[in-house]
């Protein structure tokens, strides 16, 4: 190695070892704030609810397990595109035994399946030959029909074979056998604009809840409050197809505040055994 390199080097390394010391600093620091601030280690609190607001907390725990399997129900049938089989048909209904029935109607609404082939509930799918504009468009469709025996609800998918439509698929349910899935059935309530699809234990305020001017209310809002005499409803809207569906239950009551624990007085110190007590002083 030449004199010249060697120097050259030397200065280099002279140089870095103050550079080092200057750079650790930083370095450090930098790695406590990617630590600190971007891959921080995670943490779960198992004692934070999530909802700070228990009447909230009751709509949310008690109408979750309706609408997901509802809103499985809806992906199921928007999936299917051709007329199905008998055994698709079966298949849907063991997969969602809350279902009423299943059936598949021409483009003419004349049946064309049905499962099961008798049910001691009337179902008319005709109103739902109706909704042509939004088959025209591929949409679904949804449709609820009256009964003695309790309001049913209907879902339709369109059918197409090449670009065709022909016909539309129907999922139907009463609200009651849906409800089942909720925690506390009897707490919820379930209608739609003008109509109740589930009373729970309080049919008469359901009724009123149905009765409201929805129109207006679901303008601007999805969610909202609604006081009946002392009572507070909470409600949540969503869209079924064209159709809004409206959960509700009653606000949740206030927990009774625990009372403060006395103060307790503070023990006095006991004296060893075999010492002697210290002696007061005299003046």
């Amino acid at each position: 190695m030449s004199k010249r390199v060697f120097l050259v080097l030397l200065a280099c390394a002279l140089f870095a070892l103050p550079g080092c010391d200057t750079v650790k600093p930083y370095v450090k620091s930098s790695k406590r704030f990617y630590k600190d601030w971007i891959n921080t280690d995670p943490t779960i609190d198992l004692q934070n609810p999530g909802i700070s607001d228990p009447s909230v907390r009751k709509l949310a725990n008690l109408f979750t397990p309706v609408d997901e399997r509802m809103e499985f129900l809806v992906r199921s049938l928007s999936a299917q595109d051709l007329p199905p089989n008998e055994e698709w048909c079966q298949g849907l209904m063991e997969a969602f035994p809350w279902l009423s029935g299943v059936a598949v109607l021409t483009d003419s609404g004349s049946v064309a399946l049905k499962l099961p082939s008798f049910s001691m509930k009337a179902v008319d799918f005709a109103p739902l030959m109706d909704l042509g504009s939004r088959y025209k468009e591929r949409k679904m469709a949804a449709y609820v029909a009256a009964s003695e025996l309790g309001a049913e609800v209907m879902i339709a998918k369109p059918l197409y074979i090449d670009s065709e439509f022909k016909g539309v698929l129907v999922a139907h349910f009463d609200m009651g056998a849906l409800t089942k899935l909720s925690p506390e059935p009897g707490q919820l309530m379930v209608l739609t604009p003008g109509s109740v699809l589930w009373g729970g234990d309080d049919t008469a305020a359901a009724e009123t809840l149905a009765k409201l001017n929805w129109k207006n209310l679901l303008k601007s809002e999805v969610t909202g409050e609604y006081k009946i005499g002392g009572t507070s409803y909470l409600w949540q809207a969503r869209f079924l197809a064209q159709e809004r569906l409206v959960y509700a239950v009653a606000a949740a009551k206030p927990e009774p505040k625990q009372a403060k624990p006395e103060p307790q007085p503070t023990p006095k110190a006991e004296t060893p055994a075999g010492a002697n007590p210290t002696p007061a002083t005299q003046e």
